[in-house]
């Protein structure tokens, strides 16, 4: 997918880098998407997807940098917001647009994790629900 990634130091703060990471889905060689879609009844054709379906994601990150060492940084903020808008085959037209919004924030680093401490893997996903939408 096509990527742009912007890196700026912090004006504030010493050893701090501001990353914003953009992605837009659209030049996607494996597009992140089901193959097919049903949409008032029609089957969406995968060049028809991209007049009709839209996603783009931004990321913006905190990273405290060792400027001694590229390999040492840590990550200390990352917000990541997402866009997807569908367009239906209708004559009245009308878009259903999805913001996401997601913000993780580094609470505590180690050098070494004890094995208590180690988050385990999800084991059993829940389904959180679905969106539906009824055409009158």
């Amino acid at each position: 997918c096509e990527t742009q990634y912007h890196i700026r130091d912090s004006q504030q703060e010493q050893n701090v880098q501001l990353v914003t990471k953009t992605k837009d889905f659209q030049n996607c060689r494996h597009v992140p998407l089901h193959q097919s879609t049903f949409m008032e009844g029609e089957m969406v054709r995968n060049n028809q997807r991209e007049e009709h379906y839209q996603s783009v994601a931004q990321t913006h990150m905190r990273v405290i940098s060792d400027r001694s060492r590229s390999d040492r940084f840590l990550i200390q903020q990352a917000d990541c917001r997402g866009e997807q808008t569908i367009r239906f085959y209708s004559d009245k037209g009308g878009d259903v647009i999805v913001f996401t919004k997601q913000i993780l924030q580094l609470t505590e680093a180690k050098s070494k994790i004890e094995e208590q401490d180690k988050i385990p893997e999800p084991s059993q996903p829940e389904p959180k629900g679905d969106l539906n939408f009824v055409f009158e």
